[in-house]
């Protein structure tokens, strides 16, 4: 008897497989819409999937197999079932192993490549209420030098004395726990503004003299509520968006959103400079974290290099990141 002529008895259990096949195909093109062409973005909990892509494809590639031995297990073997659910597993073993193999992987500060002459070395890290204490942290610089540094979770009034490596200056706004530290080799800066709203942490520093200094955006971004309550955190990436709104600017720090959160990978006049590997959790591989550390800029600004960072002992819950950035010729003249 040809397999697609079974007793109508079957009929229920092939059409609940395919139906169950056909919601997984959709979900499926729902999230690379939303992935690649920014659609739904900000969209609730849908918009924190976005954040994990290998959970996702893991986790859709898992039921497409349990479907097809679900499938085989009750003999449905017609060629619409088995080509249903074979080509929506296919699709999702691909999406996973496409997302697995050209996901970057941290970097040891070691591997990380000296910055050439005249690029700018940015550095992000939350440190979660000064789990990573003042030698860690200044490990990390000594090794890194960077030339501004963007500390999440760290309030600059609670520094001690030594806290600050020398050759920096410290920075930072009473009641906001983004602390930043500057260079000596750069301009002194000064905060212009800040978020003061309660509902996210960061604000704005300019250099003080004219120059070809960037202003810096330092955040630490209000989350995606785990109910899916999106409104704090839109009102942190609008605040986000809104200080990027002159040339030469630079944005970093914990933006607790990733690149497919912002329309086009930008906020205001400033766009994602690369793609980092997963920083959060550090707990977990990589491949099943979330990049929501990063680094946005001005048209001005290209990145050479970027790179999430392994570091063995981590106690923080985010990998720092790390990035050259390297001003464009058109760019050199001062702005205005």
């Amino acid at each position: 008897m040809n397999t697609d002529d079974q007793p109508v008895r079957g009929a229920g259990p092939r059409r609940l497989v395919l139906g169950l096949a056909a919601a997984l195909a959709v979900i499926t093109l729902v999230y690379l819409a939303g992935l690649h062409l920014g659609l739904w973005a900000r969209w609730g909990l849908f918009s924190g999937a976005l954040a994990f892509p290998g959970v996702v494809f893991a986790g859709l590639l898992a039921a497409s197999l349990g479907l097809g031995v679900l499938a085989l297990a009750s003999r449905m073997r017609s060629r619409i079932v088995l080509f249903s659910v074979g080509g929506v597993t296919g699709a999702l073993l691909v999406a996973f192993l496409v997302t697995a193999f050209t996901m970057p992987v941290p970097l040891k500060p070691d591997a990380v490549a000296e910055r050439e002459e005249g690029q700018l070395r940015v550095l992000g890290w939350n440190v979660v209420q000064g789990a990573e204490d003042a030698a860690s942290r200044n490990q990390l610089i000594e090794r890194m030098q960077p030339d501004v540094v963007v500390f999440g979770e760290l309030y600059d009034g609670n520094l001690q004395p030594g806290d600050v490596p020398a050759g920096y200056t410290s920075y930072g706004v009473r009641g906001i726990a983004v602390t930043v530290f500057v260079a000596d080799t750069l301009p002194a800066y000064r905060v212009v503004s800040a978020d003061e709203s309660g509902r996210t942490s960061g604000y704005v520093m300019e250099p003080e003299d004219a120059g070809d200094a960037p202003r810096i955006v330092a955040v630490h971004l209000s989350r995606l509520s785990v109910r899916g309550d999106d409104a704090d955190r839109n009102a942190a990436l609008d605040w986000a968006a809104d200080s990027c709104d002159s040339t030469n600017t630079i944005a970093l720090g914990d933006f607790n959103s990733v690149p497919a959160n912002m329309p086009n990978g930008t906020l205001g006049q400033c766009r994602a400079v690369g793609t980092f590997a997963p920083s959060w959790p550090s707990s977990v591989p990589p491949l099943f974290g979330a990049a929501i550390d990063n680094v946005l800029a001005t048209a001005e600004w290209d990145a050479a290099r970027v790179a999430t960072l392994d570091i063995p002992g981590i106690v923080s819950d985010h990998r720092p990141i790390v990035a050259d950035l390297e001003k464009q010729p058109s760019a050199s003249v001062d702005s205005p």
